[in-house]
């Protein structure tokens, strides 16, 4: 998928919280070194009282240790620039099995807040253009499926997958918490799962510009889980975009 939308992707797997640090740490070099538009982080792996956990079962606080070193004091070369954190762990034990709703609950309508005419800034606040999307809330599971991953990137890739182009990141995310709160699990227990996203003073509209073929041969469909959302693509957005001349940085861990 990232390298379908233009990215350089470095992978790193099964490490230790030493390697991860180091591998942190050599990551951001690059964007000394490099002129980037943006950098995505990705962290898929088991989770323990909220925190992440490394290869040999020890605990890592991702606000303090990871998040925080692409702040823009710590992290100079990508000051102005998003910078998308994707987190896929469990944050507790606990399940989500959904509560039913009344027969006649309705959706509420969005709020339409007017424009804002801002003023030049010579200054930027300590956090901003920082994006990060928890596949789960704090206290729940995140679910996964044996054969096709976890239920938060099969909506992620799915949507991204068709809207990319044409659909701000924002609204994407709204499409990928709507489909995956249809997700449900065919067991007696009906599970669900919601995921929760994090804004710090990302303001601007971004767009993908892909430059390949996605790999068709993924497959979205979960043999445990019911997906019925409708998808609909904006078109002609005026945002953020990428020229094609550097590939953005993405680091799997």
């Amino acid at each position: 998928l990232f390298q379908y939308l233009g990215f350089a992707v470095l992978v790193k797997q099964d490490l230790a919280q030493a390697e991860i640090m180091e591998s942190i740490d050599d990551f951001k070099q690059q964007f000394e070194e490099t002129i980037v538009d943006m950098c995505i982080f990705c962290i898929m792996s088991h989770g323990s009282g909220g925190n992440l956990v490394d290869i040999q079962g020890n605990e890592i606080d991702v606000e303090e240790k990871i998040i925080k070193k692409f702040y823009n004091a710590q992290c100079p070369a990508l000051q102005g620039k998003p910078k998308l954190f994707l987190l896929q762990y469990c944050r507790g034990d606990e399940l989500d099995f959904g509560v039913e709703l009344p027969t006649d609950s309705r959706e509420a309508l969005p709020l339409n807040i007017g424009r804002l005419k801002l003023q030049s800034i010579s200054k930027l606040p300590g956090v901003t253009d920082v994006l990060i999307a928890n596949s789960t809330v704090p206290g729940f599971v995140s679910n996964r499926n044996t054969q096709h991953g976890s239920w938060f990137f099969q909506c992620l890739v799915e949507v991204f997958k068709e809207n990319a182009k044409n659909v701000d990141i924002r609204d994407m995310f709204d499409m990928i918490g709507r489909i995956l709160n249809e997700k449900e699990s065919n067991d007696s227990s009906r599970r669900k799962q919601t995921f929760e996203q994090t804004n710090r003073g990302f303001y601007k509209k971004l767009y993908f510009n892909p430059i390949g073929e996605v790999d068709e041969d993924y497959d979205t469909d979960d043999e445990d889980c019911d997906e019925t959302c409708s998808k609909k693509q904006q078109k002609n957005k005026v945002g953020l975009r990428r020229n094609v001349r550097e590939a953005w940085k993405v680091l799997l861990n």
